[in-house]
């Protein structure tokens, strides 16, 4: 668990930094980080679709350069967005296997971790014959399980929130609880740091 991000005094719940959401794939990060944005005025940055936008469709640059050319330019843009003032206010979508890169997962243990918790009985409907997730091949259902089991310490150990995204949990319910709990740690002085005698 990462530490506390007040605001300064009087400056309320204005995020200074970007939340950082992390979970499996096809857990619900983009959906949920776009409902925050609508409803709660974050701005949405989501690290897959600055990639695409870049260097094209993911399951393409996995064919041609293969998983670690893909992670260092997820490493990259998830380290340039978290540098940059201009996305203090976002609620920041990563990839699922994002955490698993040492740098990422150090720079993560630095910032404001939301962590989107769902089962395999909640995503495998979204996956089932999924041809669009290169990691979930060649079989969606068994990958997802083996992936989730071999992350979702990770997951745990890098979260400040923990987000139950299981079942039929409506994203609105969801959102409001990542926007009071953001609030909460953001307008709570912290009471960790020691204090000069």
């Amino acid at each position: 668990m990462n530490a506390q991000f007040p605001a300064p005094a009087g400056t309320g719940a204005v995020p200074q930094r970007p939340v950082v959401l992390i979970g499996p794939m096809a857990a619900g990060k983009s959906f949920l980080a776009l409902h925050m944005a609508k409803f709660y005025g974050y701005d949405f940055v989501d690290a897959d679709q600055l990639i695409v936008s870049r260097h094209g469709v993911i399951a393409e640059i996995f064919a041609r350069h293969g998983e670690k050319y893909f992670r260092d330019l997820e490493a990259d843009t998830i380290a340039e967005v978290l540098r940059d003032p201009d996305h203090a206010d976002a609620i920041f979508s990563v990839g699922g296997g994002a955490p698993m890169t040492p740098s990422v997962r150090e720079a993560l243990r630095h910032e404001l971790v939301a962590y989107l918790e769902v089962d395999a009985a909640t995503v495998l409907p979204r996956i089932r014959g999924s041809r669009s997730r290169p990691m979930l091949r060649p079989d969606p259902e068994q990958r997802w399980r083996e992936l989730y089991e071999a992350r979702r310490g990770c997951y745990e150990e890098l979260a400040d929130i923990v987000l139950d995204g299981t079942g039929d949990r409506p994203v609105a319910e969801i959102a409001a609880e990542l926007h009071e709990r953001i609030t909460r740690l953001r307008t709570t002085p912290d009471t960790t740091q020691e204090v000069p005698s």
